[in-house]
């Protein structure tokens, strides 16, 4: 009977020990105490939060498309990387004069050297938009980009050449799409 009374009093042991609501009864070397926890840090307090999200990544709708819009009656439909007659477009980029005119709900950047992409579109649009693109600021293929009134698309424009202000303008175009 005492043999029978140890085997129980071993089992009760056995069994106490391996519930988890009794895991800080064993030892600290003990391979069934759970490992500490490393505190997951608060992004809205730690200094990675102040930190500005990396820009959106793009996907290229369509690339270096050469274009020309003979005059000011015709447009360049910036979605569709098409000519198109003036005011059939949402998205467009129009000419005037010696200057582009983008729509009223759209935003441009121009590009301080000759290389611009998509992810440099969305820091100089969130720094340095611009208003008026003239032609002579983007003379020898100056790149610009203007963004969609949505924010999800990109077009990024090169003007290629511009004759007397009644046209012909001649620009290439590449339109990105927000993947993200």
């Amino acid at each position: 009977m005492a043999g029978a009374l140890v085997l129980a009093a071993a089992a009760a042991v056995l069994h106490i020990s391996d519930r988890p609501d009794q895991a800080g009864a064993h030892g600290p070397d003990d391979p069934r105490r759970p490992a500490p926890q490393t505190p997951v840090p608060d992004l809205r307090t730690s200094p990675a939060a102040s930190v500005p999200p990396s820009p959106a990544p793009y996907a290229p709708a369509y690339a270096e498309a050469e274009l020309t819009a003979p005059d000011e009656s015709y447009e360049f439909d910036l979605r569709a990387g098409e000519v198109v007659p003036a005011e059939t477009s949402s998205w467009y980029l129009a000419w005037s004069g010696s200057a582009f005119v983008p729509p009223d709900d759209a935003d441009a950047f121009v590009a301080a050297g000759y290389v611009l992409s998509p992810a440099d579109c969305e820091r100089g649009l969130a720094t340095e938009p611009v208003t008026d693109l003239p032609f002579e600021g983007l003379a020898d293929e100056r790149p610009f980009c203007v963004r969609g009134p949505e924010g999800r698309e990109i077009a990024i424009v090169r003007l290629v050449d511009a004759e007397a202000e009644e046209g012909p303008v001649t620009v290439v175009l590449s339109r990105y799409t927000r993947t993200g």
